[in-house]
């Protein structure tokens, strides 16, 4: 037995990419989230790869090095500290493992 209402719909799928999924994020990202889901549908944006991730790492560290401004003794940052422990550990799984992000 049919519990009424409509079953189909005529309306063609607006992703080239295929089926989609809806997602909750916060509005204040949503317009740059879909401009962004858009792009990369339409092959405008290509999406980052792990070897982009790991240049994007290296360029932060060497230019918190170059503007680091110390409240320390050292003249460097100390990127062995454990305030680099989560950024170490996804510049580790990137050379290693990207696949794990999949």
């Amino acid at each position: 037995m049919s519990k009424g209402g409509r079953t189909g719909t005529t309306w063609g799928n607006g992703w080239n990419s295929g089926n989609t999924t809806p997602i909750r994020v916060p509005i204040a990202l949503k317009d740059n989230i879909l401009a962004y889901a858009r792009a990369v549908d339409e092959n405008d944006v290509v999406p980052l790869s792990a070897g982009d991730f790991l240049q994007i790492i290296d360029r932060y560290i060497a230019w918190r090095t170059k503007n680091y401004r110390s409240t320390q003794q050292s003249r460097e940052p100390d990127i062995t500290a454990p305030t680099w422990d989560e950024l170490r550990k996804l510049r580790k799984l990137l050379r290693e493992s990207p696949e794990l992000l999949n």
